[in-house]
């Protein structure tokens, strides 16, 4: 990491909230689920019907391997060792980081702007994850779903992130994937933007006068 430009005019007292998954590190659950089912059209299934958004929430809210494998089984009979497999495959599910988020968050470390992590994220499949993803070693810290037993967008994770890192409201600035988290955070009273793409993530801290142009 390059040491801060003596030159750069930023705004010090911001803190730049990342979202970790599809935002600094590529996601995708059918990569999981395909280790352990041939089939595609079933893949397809199972991560529309079966280990959804919805079912998937249960495990970055923090609830046991048990317990998803019990709401499963309500909801789906017979389907319980979807999540058995998803856990145990959970790596594949993630891809390379995007060098220009890492050099975005690199840039911003370097000009001294506070950045930190906060994520809807199994707490069981996150050990590990850092380790493998030496970006996130750079943050400041990071705040794990799985770990609170609450999730995005509810304003309780938003509140402990603000006393975790000791920042207010007003000095936050959130990218997320997901509109619904957005709005969440906009909600608890944070200036936030839906992530499309690094590119874009950059205008927005730009503009905020949070790196030069």
């Amino acid at each position: 990491m390059s040491g801060r430009d003596p030159d750069a005019v930023v705004v010090l007292d911001r803190v730049v909230v990342f979202d970790l998954g599809n935002v600094v590190i590529p996601w995708d659950r059918r990569k999981a689920l395909a280790r352990f089912v041939d089939d595609p059209a079933e893949v397809d299934r199972l991560a529309d019907e079966v280990f959804d958004l919805e079912a998937n929430l249960h495990l970055d809210r923090g609830s046991s391997i048990d317990d998803v494998r019990a709401v499963m089984e309500e909801r789906h009979p017979g389907h319980g060792w979807v999540v058995d497999g998803y856990v145990e495959h959970f790596r594949s599910s993630l891809g390379d980081t995007d060098p220009d988020t890492e050099s975005l968050i690199d840039d911003l470390l370097a000009a001294g702007v506070r950045c930190v992590g906060l994520s809807n994220w199994s707490a069981i499949c996150f050990a590990g994850i850092p380790d493998d993803f030496p970006v996130l070693q750079r943050l400041e810290g990071i705040v794990i779903s799985g770990e609170e037993g609450v999730c995005k967008p509810e304003a309780e994770i938003f509140r402990r992130c603000e006393e975790r890192f000791g920042f207010s409201a007003d000095q936050a600035l959130f990218f997320d994937d997901s509109a619904p988290n957005v709005a969440g955070a906009v909600a608890a009273g944070w200036e936030a933007e839906l992530f499309l793409t690094a590119a874009a993530a950059r205008t927005a801290v730009v503009e905020r006068g949070l790196l030069p142009a």
